[in-house]
């Protein structure tokens, strides 16, 4: 009986210590799977991007090297407010680079943001939906509308830097982010690169003749699984030929990169 009483209480003792080390073990997870939320729910107060970072990365550039005629600007308008209401998911940055006829003064985007969501998916009773869909507004979509301006060139310029501005782009954008996530580029423009070492306007286009020159090894980037969209604005349909297109998507192909999209804006 002795026995048999001593070995019941161990027993309940062990049964104790057992039942005390599940439960601060379920604390110990509740509390990790807590941090993990409010960290991924969290957004920084600058970027808006989530804590555990973007979820994808956009980069639109901008040629402003020439100026859009009335129909171009309409429909640069529409494509700038279909990225920022319908493409960019919660969660995913995106960053607006222009280039000018001096790419050293566009290396850093004129405006950085992840979207932060207008509560898709969110409860009433849990979210401020008001307060969600106004910081949407406030500090995601009105800053890049308000861009408009400023991309959109007044008077044309010497030369069209395309080739170095998305090397900036791939720099500064893509490298300095680091995104894993789907990345994509979004280029508006003629993309009739024109400088003194190299000018599309005298209409050559073989891009493994340009790949071996010095200026060409000079140009060549890292853009690594980053899909391509071509936004084509026709200041020069003669010269805006397929034999053009095909040398920007082996350039593109040769940096690891991809063209997904091309087409012509109206105008």
């Amino acid at each position: 009986m002795r026995q048999s009483k001593a070995a019941r209480k161990r027993q309940v003792k062990d049964v104790a210590f057992g039942v005390l080390a599940l439960l601060f073990f379920a604390i110990a997870v509740a509390g990790a799977v807590f941090y993990a939320i409010s960290r991924e729910s969290s957004l920084d107060r600058t970027t808006l991007c989530p804590g555990s970072g973007p979820t994808g990365h956009i980069v639109l550039l901008v040629d402003k090297t020439d100026p859009l005629n009335f129909t171009q600007k309409q429909a640069f308008l529409r494509l700038l407010e279909d990225l920022v209401d319908r493409r960019v998911s919660a969660g995913q940055l995106v960053s607006v680079y222009v280039l000018g006829e001096n790419y050293r003064d566009a290396a850093v985007p004129v405006v950085e943001v992840c979207n932060p969501g207008r509560g898709e998916g969110k409860s009433e009773l849990t979210a401020n939906m008001r307060k969600l869909k106004a910081q949407f507004d406030e500090r995601f979509r009105e800053p890049l509308l308000k861009q408009a301006d400023i991309l959109i060139a007044s008077t044309p310029t010497q030369t069209s830097p395309i080739l170095e501005m998305v090397q900036l782009v791939a720099i500064n954008g893509f490298r300095k982010h680091a995104v894993n996530g789907p990345r994509r580029l979004i280029i508006v423009s003629d993309m009739m690169h024109n400088t003194a070492p190299y000018s599309m306007y005298q209409g050559v286009y073989d891009y493994p003749l340009f790949k071996s020159s010095d200026y060409g090894r000079k140009m060549q980037t890292e853009l690594a699984g980053v899909e391509v969209e071509l936004h084509y604005v026709l200041h020069s349909p003669k010269l805006q030929t397929r034999r053009q297109l095909k040398f920007w998507e082996d350039y593109f192909s040769s940096s690891g990169a991809r063209v997904v999209a091309v087409k012509a804006m109206e105008g």
